[in-house]
């Protein structure tokens, strides 16, 4: 399977497409990227999350086919902070058109666990340098969200800022739907849909505009393997009555959008 999947020319139709993962954080990796291949996963965002993980996530996209590489300061991670991080960043995105933005975003939970190194303030401008760099080289940026919405769409309604951005494992209210998708963003759901008593987010994806709707894995992180998609995509499916086979085609359709460039 080592040589199937280095192989440069080789050819496959994404069937299924993880917008948000941290393959970089999986042991294993080898392993893992040849069952999710094997299961018809095929498509990949990989999220840094501080700049240490920057070349990690670059070196994975040389290896395995199709993985799309997203470049960004977490809120969790400021501490890691160092003098010229944001030039850095600049000259990556500079260097390589097809790197996106991420994970960036605000996290009220971590402000109040840690306010002198991560308090709301510092989280929104380190957010809002990120976002003028995916504005200045119109790449979509991956937005973290923690009971911060007002914060957030705030800023986004002020902030400059790419034509698309995706929010990460969405579990929003379900009423900002369309005025997030009006400032640009897909939705891209994680396992946290699955269960019966986390009605606000599953209401927001049976509501989701297909034309916006992704899925992701958040691997290691909320789950173990990237090979989880299908059997989510079949959830979504479930949950929102539609056929498999039709989500399967616009989740497809939606992410070769963002990685490649969308119509305006």
């Amino acid at each position: 399977m080592l040589e199937k999947i280095n192989e440069k020319n080789y050819n496959f139709s994404m069937n299924y497409c993880d917008a948000h993962t941290h393959l970089q954080n999986i042991e294993n990796l080898h392993e893992t990227m040849s069952q999710a291949y094997e299961n018809g996963v095929s498509g990949f965002i990989c999220n840094a999350t501080h700049e240490d993980d920057w070349e990690k996530v670059i070196s994975i996209s040389k290896k395995y086919p199709h993985v799309f590489v997203a470049l960004g300061v977490h809120p969790y991670f400021l501490s890691t902070l160092k003098s010229g991080w944001d030039k850095r960043l600049e000259k990556l995105l500079k260097d390589n058109p097809s790197f996106m933005v991420g994970e960036i975003g605000l996290d009220k939970i971590k402000a109040d666990q840690d306010p002198l190194i991560s308090s709301l303030d510092r989280q929104e401008q380190v957010m809002r340098i990120q976002m003028d760099l995916a504005a200045k080289y119109n790449r979509p940026f991956h937005l973290h969200c923690v009971r911060a919405w007002d914060r957030v769409l705030h800023i986004l309604k002020r902030n400059k800022r790419p034509v698309y951005f995706v929010s990460h494992s969405h579990h929003g209210n379900v009423n900002m739907i369309p005025q997030l998708s009006a400032l640009g963003a897909y939705f891209s759901y994680s396992s946290i849909f699955l269960p019966r008593n986390r009605e606000k987010v599953r209401q927001c994806l049976k509501e989701t505009p297909i034309d916006r709707l992704l899925v992701e894995s958040d691997a290691p992180d909320l789950s173990k393997e990237v090979s989880v998609i299908p059997s989510l995509v079949e959830k979504m499916a479930n949950l929102r009555q539609e056929e498999p086979t039709f989500l399967i085609e616009h989740i497809q359709k939606n992410f070769e959008e963002l990685v490649n460039g969308r119509s305006i």
